[in-house]
């Protein structure tokens, strides 16, 4: 059975949907080429060659804030973009030292190693930092029993999408799947083989459908999932592809397996005007005739 994290992290549609992660702004680019080239030109047309030793790391430790901000930014991207300004002076006085092994040449060595170490550490920590974050962010869009989105991400993905297809008028459709006879399944095999039925259910999903589609367990036993570029013809096609897929899915267990499951489906297709609670409305009442006619069939046989 593949990772449960799967089914949401190879389908993130668009970044900004997201919790915003750091990124360096673009006017940030002239700012940090100003303070790094600020101490060399100070110690051409100011500083005289030899003297004013501690005017000099003074004014070189400026560079710490260009190092800072690109480490928080960039993480270790940051570290060697740094490091690439910082290693020329370094090798610079670190030659003089060699040459004529004075105070002067060695304590600016010294001190420039000691910016680069200082960027170096500042690029770990914020790599680590930045790892932690994303990793965050992604959990808090993540359904932790089935993988896929949650309905908080799921209610701003369909604004975005039906914006989307209202721009640039693209057909756009809504399923809504509902585990059949679910909480009796749930009830039956106990929690732990309810929550394999569902990551079963999302790996179904995974298969079946595109990578632009967005999965999400709205509750329960239902998901949601967004289908766009696609009208409502072909959005009941994909619903039977995804019936097919599921009945055709044995429930692993411990004990052996149990039955796959079935589905119900409520679908519905995005017209201009309509919102997306009207979309989900319409979807849900198409779910809940389909729930009542397997009911009836049921009581039939």
């Amino acid at each position: 059975m593949k990772s449960k994290q799967n089914a949401a992290t190879n389908r993130f549609p668009d970044a900004d949907l997201l919790p915003k992660q750091r990124r360096l702004p673009s006017a940030m680019g002239e700012v940090l080429l100003a303070l790094y080239f600020i101490p060399p030109l100070a110690e051409y047309f100011f500083l005289t060659p030899g003297e004013h030793l501690a005017v000099r790391i003074l004014v070189y430790s400026l560079w710490l804030i260009p190092a800072i901000i690109l480490c928080f930014y960039l993480g270790q991207r940051g570290t060697m973009i740094a490091a690439l300004g910082i290693s020329p002076f370094l090798i610079w006085y670190g030659r003089a030292y060699l040459a004529e092994p004075t105070d002067y040449y060695g304590v600016l060595a010294a001190f420039f190693a000691s910016v680069l170490i200082f960027a170096f550490f500042s690029g770990l920590l914020a790599e680590k930092l930045k790892r932690r974050e994303e990793t965050l962010q992604k959990t808090t869009a993540t359904d932790p029993v089935s993988g896929t989105f949650n309905q908080r991400f799921f209610l701003r993905t369909l604004e975005r999408e039906m914006d989307r297809a209202r721009r640039y008028k693209e057909p756009l459709s809504l399923v809504l799947l509902n585990l059949n006879d679910f909480k009796k399944y749930n009830k039956t095999w106990g929690v732990t083989q309810g929550d394999r039925a569902l990551l079963a259910t999302a790996e179904v999903l995974e298969d079946s459908l595109r990578t632009t589609d967005i999965i999400a367990r709205s509750g329960g036993g239902q998901f949601a999932i967004i289908l766009p570029h696609t009208d409502l013809i072909h959005a009941k096609l994909v619903c039977q592809r995804i019936s097919a897929a599921l009945e055709a899915t044995p429930i692993d267990s411990p004990d052996g397996g149990t039955p796959p499951l079935s589905a119900s489906f409520g679908t519905a297709s995005y017209e201009t005007g309509k919102s997306a609670s009207q979309l989900l409305e319409e979807a849900s009442r198409v779910l809940y005739f389909a729930k009542m006619q397997r009911e009836e069939q049921s009581s039939i046989k």
